[in-house]
């Protein structure tokens, strides 16, 4: 016998929505589960004594053929997909999706209890719940007794339309910044321009908000006790920067000296320079950021990263430089001390003025 399942889903980092979506979409995507019904969306207050933005929350009501330890291992694998991180109790997060009913059943294992044991003090379950069940729900009467209770307290929670908040902000945002330099929204050359930025915007922010790459995987390379170099130039990159919100691009060179025999996968540098590089930032941070990341994932004996790059900010406003170039270097570990092979490294890559960016 199918149960009727409810699943609350929560994000309060980047686009909000669209990680819902993307998970509800997810779990559509399995075989095994049915999704009957999802709430509207509720922007709702974060709980915890951790300072943070506002959570979009919904609820799902599903049946499926797995079991209760199948599906929370479905759920782990979707949340690891968007990007979910566990770093902080009570934290941020790009996708939250926990078990809270299963029909009428009690499940207590050292990895599942449900229903979930904050089901019943959050309003942004108890709310989102309520849109999706009738009165022959189990525990109907409860809930809505349970949140009339809340509403007294100091939680809060508020409706927001179904379609993606932050898209219809970006595009109001468009519209505005049309009207502000004398241009006409509603012409017809503009008409789907807020649109089309919005899309583009998630396109090339899709980093803003997350703090690790997980796109990687290791290897072991036990044909040497003595580790050389491991060297990838120009990975092309585009950012935008903080400052102006105007592009930067160019070249990104990465080196580093394996420690305990482990490398990374050559294609996922060209993935990390893109991680980084799809946020608000600038030169400067994103040298740092490929360093600061490689040495999480990798801890090798030493890290090199050079990034070449042209700034429309200084060639298209202010001095109006043409065809200048920027160059960042950033040493870590053995190659911050060993002059040598910081030199075979640049001579590696080459002098900025022999590159076209």
């Amino acid at each position: 016998m199918m149960e009727n399942i409810i699943l609350s889903l929560g994000s309060n980092i980047g686009n909000r929505e669209a990680y819902i979506n993307r998970a509800v979409e997810l779990l559509g995507n399995d075989a095994h589960i049915l999704i009957n019904k999802r709430s509207s969306f509720y922007e709702t207050s974060p709980v915890g004594n951790v300072k943070q933005r506002q959570f979009i929350n919904i609820a799902l009501k599903i049946t499926t053929t797995h079991s209760p330890e199948a599906l929370l291992t479905v759920i782990h694998q979707i949340e690891l997909t968007l990007h979910r991180t566990r770093d902080i109790h009570w934290g941020p997060r790009t996708l939250d999706i926990d078990i809270i009913f299963w029909g009428d059943q009690k499940i207590s294992t050292s990895d599942l209890k449900v229903p979930h044991p904050e089901a019943f003090n959050r309003l942004f379950v108890l709310v989102p719940t309520l849109e999706i069940i009738d009165d022959g729900f189990p525990n109907y009467a409860k809930i809505k007794s349970q949140i009339k209770s809340l509403q007294e307290k100091d939680q809060t929670i508020k409706l927001v339309k179904k379609e993606s908040q932050s898209d219809q902000s970006i595009e109001n945002s468009v519209r505005a910044i049309l009207t502000g330099i004398g241009e006409d929204p509603d012409r017809p050359g503009l008409v789907e321009t807020p649109n089309r930025v919005s899309r583009m915007y998630h396109e090339i922010f899709s980093s803003e908000g997350l703090e690790n790459f997980e796109d990687y995987k290791l290897f072991k390379n036990q044909t040497s006790n003595d580790p050389k170099m491991v060297l990838m130039r120009d990975i092309p990159f585009y950012s935008m920067c903080e400052h102006h919100m105007m592009p930067f691009w160019g070249k990104v060179h990465i080196a580093y000296i394996p420690d305990h025999e482990t490398i990374i996968g050559l294609s996922k540098l060209p993935r990390l320079v893109d991680f980084v590089s799809r946020k608000l930032s600038l030169q400067e941070k994103l040298t740092d950021d490929i360093v600061a990341q490689l040495t999480r994932i990798l801890a090798p004996k030493g890290i090199a990263v050079v990034v070449d790059a042209r700034h429309m900010c200084v060639e298209m406003r202010g001095v109006k430089k043409a065809d200048s170039s920027t160059r960042t270097i950033r040493f870590s570990g053995v190659f911050d001390t060993n002059h040598n092979l910081q030199t075979a490294f640049l001579n590696s890559i080459g002098d900025i003025n022999d590159k076209k960016l």
